[in-house]
């Protein structure tokens, strides 16, 4: 994602999908495995990031200290 910016590309990752029926859709090797998907291409300029895209939980909700 950074790399596209970078060269002037928005990028849009997607994280709601069935890796294994994607696999099987792309008639993929047993060894290898979708980790991930990202949509590249120019944004509309008029669009903007989903309200909550900048809250952040606080540390205490996702860290412990053991």
């Amino acid at each position: 994602m950074l790399a596209a910016y970078n060269e002037g590309v928005d990028s849009c990752w997607i994280n709601f999908f069935n890796p294994d029926e994607l696999a099987k859709a792309f008639n993929l090797p047993e060894d290898e495995e979708i980790l991930m998907l990202l949509d590249l291409g120019v944004a509309d300029k008029t669009t903007t990031p989903l309200p909550n895209h900048n809250s952040r939980k606080a540390l205490t909700e996702t860290v412990s200290f053991i």
